[in-house]
This record gives C-alpha cells, structure tokens and sequence, in this order.
C-alpha cells in the first residue's frame, strides 16, 4: 500500500495527471469538431451535354435533385475531364453523350460518362452511389414505361423491371463516421504515448534511485505501482468518451457502469507490459525511448487503421499480445454496437490471459534481479575481506619492522670521514 501511495504523491508532484487527463481531452475536442461533419452532401460536379435536348435537360435536373449531387456547371461543348478537376472545383465530371434522346425513344443503349477524382475518394464515395441510384431508376422508370405501352398493367410493368428487390440497412455507423474509426486509432495512439510513457520509467527510476533492491523485497508493492497510473488513465478514457460523443456527436452506447472493466483492465495490461518493456534500463531517459517498441507494433497490428482480418494469419496472432487489440474490440462491442457486458467473455478472458503473462514475465526479472543484487553483494564482501587482510598484513610488518633494531655501518674512505650510512 505504502508503494501505491508513494506513486500517488509522485504523480501529484509532476506533471503526469494534467497531462494525462488534459491532453486527450484537448485532442479529441478538437478531432470531434473537424469530423463533426463525416460524409459529404451536395458534391459539386460539371455536366458536359453534347445532345441538348429536353430529356438530356430532365435528366440533368434528376441528377441535380439527389442530395449528393450538386450540379454547379453546365457546358454544351466538348471539354477535357481534368480542366474540371485540376483545381478541386468540381469533385466529378457527367459526360451525357448525343443522341442521348433518340437512343433513349427508341430503347437502344446509352452509355453515360462519369469521371471521379479518386484523389479525395472520401469525399466522392457518396457521389458515385447517387449517380448510381438516378441512373437505376432512370432506366427501371423506362422499361415500366415501355411494358405499358405494350399493354401490360402498370403493377405488372413494375414487378417487371424491379424482380428481386434487396432492403439494404446499414449498423452501427452508417455514415462512415471518421470518429469511430480514424480518430479514434488517433486518440487512443496519444493516449497510449503518454500512459506507456510514464509506466516505463519506473523500474529505471527505481533503480537509479538506488531504491529497486528495497522494492525487491516486497514485489506485490513494485507490481502495484501501476494502479495510480491506471486508474487516472482509465478516468481520463471516460472524459474522453464523453467528449467525443458532445463535440463530435460520436454514436457511444455503452453502458458507463460496465465500462470502467474492460477500461481499467486495458490501462493494467499496458502499464504492465511498459513496465517490462522498460525493466532494463538504466535510467528514465533511456526507458522512455523505448515507447516505440510499443507503439508502433499497436498502431499497425491492433485495427486501428486496417482491420485485423485483413493482416497476414501470422500478424493476426501477433496482434493478440497487444492490449490495444483487445481495447478496440471493446470499444466497438461495448461502445458502437452497444453490446451487454455478459457476451464479451472471451475478450475479458483474453485480458486475463495477457495480464497474467506480462505478471509472470515480470516476477522473472525480479527474481534475475534478485540474483544480480546478491551476486554484487557477495563480490563486495569477498572485495572487503580482501582489503582488511592485506590491511592486517601491511600493520604487522610495519609493527615489526619498527621493534627491530637499526643497524648502522660506518665505512671510512681514504681521509677517514664516513663514506655510507645504512
């Protein structure tokens, strides 16, 4: 308990809380305002009619009526595609071809033009389906039509042309919302950074504190440093949910009671593999260089950008051993589809599986560290044994040499005066 505390009151002393619940909040305030609007309405197109005719004209005004076409020109004469699209005045060009009304009199085939700039395929995905959409019942329209005049009833003209009709209802997030999918992998990204890199540093500064074999001695405690990390974290996850779904108007349908789970089990798992990642180092500086050994493995492998499915079988596995993986299952099971709690629990067993590990992993190097502490404490012992016995030595000699008598030995040389003393 007292180690839980004692990081409470490093936290409170840093900057790491304002940080941590400051900074996402800031980020996705300001995400959910950019892609508040997420899908494009009233796409502006060129048309270039080369019949002019009346049913070109009428043809033009269908066009024009769908909500995700904006016709904003109109030219009679021929006139190259990218002259329309080199400037992003115009997200498409419609080429309607002559003899547009006479092939159409005369039920012969027509094949209409349609150029998209690709270039911003978010922005012109909805204007392809509503060309689609008029041109469909432009021609369902003309062969009931056709039928009638043949004498068929106009019911059975209709059940002619339609057949088989398919009722398309789109979950969850039928406008392709960038902020269940983009800004979110953005956020969490951030949120991931500042987590991991506040949890890797703390072995390190432990250790160059001179505290780490003290806080060997009880690993439950060194274990549970984490916790006051977790639980800001798991906080600051709530606010910025909540942020997110106010600003940006982000579909969230979880239940806030059960969310605080699969929540603070993420930011456990996290903070426990940070913590393993950075168990080596020497120092929090050179602990806190490796959130990229994390960070970039989670932001390819974990769906926030590409589905998993679509990874190699290889990656897919690889993906399972990153908490961020099972964060985002959490996120769009609990929070987009607006699932119960009670039909995730393979996902909370894969939690438990993945803490479990990293626990274990952990208490190794303990005990490696463990090891090194004694093996450096028996060498200093031997080191010290050492010193006081040549120190012991060094004392008698001289104890002996100074209780032995001098001897001094005169010789005289030629004029009798003394030539060496000894």
């Amino acid at each position: 308990m007292k180690a839980i505390i004692d990081e409470f009151k490093l936290i409170l002393q840093g900057k790491f809380i304002w940080i941590m619940l400051i900074a996402p909040l800031i980020i996705s305030a300001a995400f959910g305002y950019v892609f508040k609007n997420n899908q494009l309405n009233e796409a502006p197109v060129a048309v270039v009619d080369m019949d002019h005719s009346a049913y070109s004209q009428q043809l033009i005004e269908k066009l024009d009526a769908d909500q995700y076409i904006d016709v904003k020109y109109i030219t009679y004469n021929y006139m190259e595609p990218n002259s329309f699209l080199y400037n992003e005045e115009y997200f498409g060009v419609i080429y309607l071809p002559a003899g547009l009304e006479k092939a159409h009199t005369q039920g012969g085939q027509t094949n209409i033009g349609l150029y998209v700039d690709t270039a911003l395929a978010t922005a012109t995905t909805y204007l392809r389906n509503g060309v689609t959409e008029v041109i469909n019942a432009e021609n369902a329209t003309t062969a009931a039509g056709k039928l009638v005049a043949m004498g068929v009833s106009s019911a059975q003209a209709t059940n002619f042309t339609t057949g088989l009709s398919l009722q398309t209802r789109l979950l969850y997030n039928p406008t392709n919302n960038t902020l269940m999918s983009s800004v979110i992998g953005f956020v969490n990204t951030v949120f991931l950074s500042i987590l991991g890199g506040a949890t890797l540093t703390i072995v390190p500064r432990l250790r160059e504190q001179g505290l780490l074999a003290e806080a060997l001695r009880r690993p439950l405690s060194l274990v549970l440093r984490v916790v006051p990390y977790a639980i800001i974290a798991t906080v600051s996850m709530y606010v910025v949910m909540g942020c997110l779904k106010q600003v940006g108007g982000l579909r969230f349908e979880a239940n806030v009671f059960q969310l605080w789970i699969p929540f603070l089990m993420y930011t456990v798992s996290l903070s426990l593999l940070c913590m393993l990642v950075g168990w080596s180092a020497s120092s929090p500086a050179k602990a806190a260089g490796r959130i990229t050994m994390i960070l970039l493995p989670s932001f390819i492998l974990s769906g926030a950008q590409i589905p998993v499915a679509l990874l190699p079988p290889i990656l897919q596995n690889v993906s399972h051993v990153l908490p961020l993986s099972w964060h985002f299952k959490f996120l769009r099971g609990l929070g987009f589809r607006g699932g119960d709690l009670h039909y995730f629990g393979q996902e909370l067993g894969g939690f438990l599986i993945l803490i479990t590990s990293f626990l274990v992993v952990i208490f190794l190097l303990m005990l490696n560290e463990m090891r090194k502490i004694r093996k450096a404490e028996r060498d200093g012992d031997m080191h010290t044994d050492s010193v006081d016995t040549t120190t012991q030595v060094i004392t008698t000699e001289t104890t002996s040499s100074a209780s032995a008598p001098i001897k001094v030995s005169l010789k005289k040389n030629g004029s009798g005066t003394p030539k060496e003393v000894q």
